[in-house]
């Protein structure tokens, strides 16, 4: 984790599975390395669904749910509560929303994504609770590494976008929320119009009668 610019021990009682969904916070190391983590996990979904959603024809959709996803991880990694439960409940509704159109199941990539997100809920409710209530290791700040890209991207970045991308990220995501509830909600109605659209479709070619040349 050197690499992310982190220094946080590993400790030998957390198995790999409770390091990644529910790992032990005691300190700000420990709290860096969730939300670094959280950070890469934003912007993966993002450009993944990016990816996915332009390669379907999708192109804004896809436009706004990697800015979305890309500011969110801005705003996870700089310990907003707002911008980690948004990015956390957008994915579930998409994911969760999925099972209704359709889907045959969510998968085990997206449940452990979700499991990641929501330790980033944890994480940045903890960081709030340190600042008022924290002993001296909870709230002495850590230093951040800034020598490689990636350390770049994850320490200096988000402090400098943040602060403004918060007042478009907010609104990005209430739309990205509205139009997947609204996609679930409006699924069967749609679901019906095309099966009845098919049965018509199939009694027409029923009773057509090809005619001799």
């Amino acid at each position: 984790m050197q690499t992310l610019g982190l220094a946080s021990e590993i400790k030998p009682t957390d198995g790999m599975f409770k390091r990644l969904f529910w790992p032990t916070i005691e300190n700000q190391y420990d709290l860096d390395l969730v939300s670094v983590q959280g950070f890469w996990v934003c912007v993966v979904v993002g450009v993944l669904s990016f990816v996915i959603l332009l390669a379907t024809g999708q192109i804004w959709a896809g436009a706004l749910v990697a800015v979305t996803y890309v500011l969110g991880a801005t705003g996870v990694r700089e310990r907003s509560i707002a911008a980690a439960v948004l990015i956390f409940v957008c994915y579930m509704t998409d994911r969760v929303g999925g099972l209704f159109m359709g889907q045959p199941s969510i998968g085990v990539i997206p449940i452990a994504s979700m499991l990641l997100l929501f330790a980033n809920v944890r994480a940045t409710i903890l960081a709030h609770r340190w600042r008022r209530f924290g002993t001296p290791e909870q709230t002495d700040a850590v230093e951040l590494a800034q020598g490689s890209f990636t350390e770049k991207v994850a320490n200096v970045m988000p402090a400098k976008v943040w602060p403004i991308g918060r007042f478009v990220f907010f609104p990005l995501a209430g739309v990205l929320l509205l139009l997947t509830i609204g996609g679930v909600a409006m699924y069967p109605a749609m679901h019906r119009k095309q099966i009845e659209l098919q049965r018509k479709q199939d009694q027409v070619q029923t009773f057509t009668v090809p005619t001799e040349r």
